[in-house]
């Protein structure tokens, strides 16, 4: 009953890595690359918004079922039969998570400069931004017919002021140089959840045949 146990952990930790190297192969070479291709900064941003944060979402996922089957199958094996590669897998696999800390010093990247410091100061530029508007507007007496007219284009401006074009470029490239040191670790991973599974297998079959014999 174990070792049915740790065959079906094994299987389903070795099926989520291979999603999750993937996925983060897809988003790095062709999801996200391709929202620069859109008309404006502001489409692509809020695209890339969008996909980045669901996207995150379903990596965890992955993520936290593959590196948790590895390490449970590793702990419901026998003590004869506990594979130090289960372990390694299981790092590997968290270790996707670590991404954000590895990618600035891979690709010399300044950690202030991440996506989600980003996204705050961004944010921040924003607010300010609308408060000053807001100010300007309060010192202002306009008709309403006028007033209405000036909100709609002040929205609009604002739309367009809110987002940079290199803004958003930044941050697609910093997403994009993550999923690939995500990719790497995970194919890594998986590599050797494969090359593990298939020894246990060989292992197992020189044992009955020497049973047999």
């Amino acid at each position: 009953m174990a070792s049915r146990k740790v065959s079906v952990l094994k299987f389903v930790g070795t099926v989520s890595l291979g999603l999750l190297t993937g996925t983060s192969y897809t988003l790095s070479t062709l999801t996200i690359p391709s929202l620069l291709e859109l008309p404006s900064a502001a489409t692509a941003a809020k695209a890339f918004r969008s996909l980045a944060s669901t996207a995150s979402t379903h990596l965890n996922i992955l993520t936290t079922f593959s590196s948790s089957a590895f390490l449970l199958a590793f702990v419901l094996s026998p003590r004869g039969y506990r594979h130090p590669y289960l372990i390694y897998t299981s790092l590997f696999c968290f270790g996707t998570r670590l991404a954000d800390y590895v990618t600035p010093s891979i690709f010399s990247v300044p950690v202030s400069r991440s996506a989600a410091a980003k996204r705050r100061a961004a944010a921040k530029d924003r607010k300010e931004r609308r408060a000053a508007k807001r100010m300007e507007a309060s010192y202002e007496v306009l008709s309403d017919a006028h007033s209405d007219e000036g909100n709609g284009s002040a929205s609009g401006e604002e739309l367009e002021e809110d987002v940079n074009g290199e803004d958003v470029r930044g941050e697609v490239e910093y997403f994009v140089r993550n999923q690939v040191v995500q990719t790497v670790l995970a194919g890594v991973g998986f590599m050797m959840a494969v090359v593990g599974i298939w020894g246990d297998g060989a292992a197992v079959n020189v044992s009955e045949f020497v049973v047999e014999f």
